[in-house]
C-alpha cells in the first residue's frame, strides 16, 4: 500500500494565487524601473532649465562657468562648450545598440567640417568608465571626439535630451538650433552650415 504525502506544516497555494504574486511583483518593477528613468531623464526643478543656466558635472573636464562645460579628447586636448564656434553634443551610452553607428556617422561628419565646429560625444551611462567611453569610441571609428560623462544628468536636463542617440547642435553662443535622433552625417553637415561652420 503506498504511503500518503507527510505534510510539511506549511500549506502551499494554489497555482493562481502564486502566479498572481509573481505579476503583482513584476508590475512593481516594472514601475520602480519607470520612474528611475523618468527620473533620471526628465527636467528637474533644481536644475537649470536652459543651456545657457546650466551647471554641468562633466568628468573627463571641468565645469568652466554656468551652461559650460570642458570635454576632453583622446589625445587629452581640451574643447570647451560653449566655445568660439558651433558645436554638436551627442548623448550616449556604452551600451545603447544604436549609438554605435550614430557616434560613427558623427566622426565623419567631424571629418568633413574639420575645425569648423566642436565634436563632443556626452555619455549619460551611470557607472561608465572613461576606459569604457575609449573602447567605445575605438570600436567605432570616432577616437577623434572630444567626450564628456553627465555624472549628474545636468547635460541631458539643460539641453532637454529624452532619448538616447540624440545629436544636438549649437550655435557659436552655444543656443541649440537643432535636434534629432541619430542623424546622418550629412544631416549634421547641413545644420552646421546654416550656423557658419
Amino acid at each position: 500500500m503506498p504511503h500518503a504525502p507527510v505534510p510539511t506544516g506549511r500549506p502551499t497555494a494554489p497555482r493562481s494565487r502564486r502566479r498572481l504574486v509573481s505579476i503583482a511583483l513584476a508590475a512593481v518593477a516594472v514601475v520602480g524601473i519607470a520612474f528611475v528613468l523618468y527620473s533620471a531623464f526628465s527636467p528637474s526643478s533644481t536644475q537649470a532649465a536652459s543651456p545657457a543656466a546650466a551647471d554641468s558635472g562633466a568628468k573627463a573636464g571641468t565645469t568652466a562657468a554656468a551652461g559650460a562645460f570642458t570635454a576632453r579628447t583622446l589625445l587629452g586636448e581640451q574643447v570647451a562648450v560653449p566655445g568660439s564656434r558651433p558645436s554638436v553634443l551627442f548623448f550616449f551610452s556604452v551600451g545603447c545598440g544604436g549609438c554605435g553607428p550614430a557616434t560613427h556617422a558623427l566622426a565623419q561628419a567631424q571629418q568633413a567640417v574639420g575645425t569648423k565646429a566642436n565634436f563632443v560625444a556626452v555619455d549619460i551611462g551611470p557607472g561608465e568608465t572613461e576606459q569604457d567611453i575609449t573602447d567605445f569610441l575605438t570600436a567605432n571609428q570616432a577616437t577623434t571626439l572630444a567626450y564628456a560623462s553627465d555624472t549628474n544628468t545636468s547635460l541631458i536636463s539643460a539641453y532637454q535630451v529624452t532619448q538616447l542617440s540624440t545629436a544636438v547642435v549649437l550655435d557659436a553662443f552655444g543656443k541649440p538650433v537643432f535636434r534629432a535622433v541619430e542623424p546622418a552625417a550629412e544631416q549634421i553637415r547641413a545644420e552646421l552650415a546654416k550656423v557658419g561652420a
